[in-house]
């Protein structure tokens, strides 16, 4: 039986450590549906959208929802109040941050941003930001901590003229 058990424990340490890598991804298995983390309210013009920072069903932590590089599009009409609930579930430091583009170190204006988004924030915390778009446009959301934008960490925002709000994953 002494045996049977340390090659039962040898395989869970493996089998672990090949689920749950800190420098690749935080976990197997699908990215969710987006439809889930967006909540809007059609009468007050108002939405709350959730981003899970190191979503684990991604193989690549630096994600949100378990979608990188843009594959998570966030699509809101001019007007509506936005809250942003941002999470983070990865390894290492994580911001969430209303961009103009690529490289851009400052959200577009003051408080469209997790707090102190350079520096991001630690796993296992969580912070919410507001903001209404004026101006149509494509935009981003993404984390502003050194890297993390180069590494895939954003998401497509398109601001339109009407519509509802929706977010939805592309590939």
């Amino acid at each position: 039986m002494g045996l049977r058990w340390a090659l039962a424990g040898c395989l869970g340490i493996v089998l672990l450590s090949a689920a749950c890598d800190p420098l690749t991804g935080t976990g197997p298995g699908t990215a969710p549906d987006p439809k889930g983390y967006i909540h809007s309210d059609v009468a007050m013009h108002a939405v709350v959208i959730t981003l899970v920072a190191g979503y684990p069903a991604g193989d690549y932590q630096f994600n949100y929802n378990g979608y990188r590089n843009g594959t998570l599009v966030i699509s809101i009409p001019t007007g509506w109040h936005v809250t942003v609930q941002c999470e983070n579930r990865a390894t290492v430091p994580n911001s969430c941050a209303v961009v103009r583009g690529r490289g851009d170190t400052n959200p577009i204006e003051s408080g469209w941003s997790t707090p102190d988004p350079t520096h991001g924030l630690a796993p296992g915390q969580s912070a919410t930001f507001e903001f209404t778009p004026s101006a149509t446009g494509s935009y981003r959301i993404a984390s502003l901590v050194g890297g993390n934008e180069a590494s895939g960490m954003w998401a497509d925002l398109e601001v339109t003229a009407g519509g509802s709000p929706a977010m939805k994953a592309e590939s």
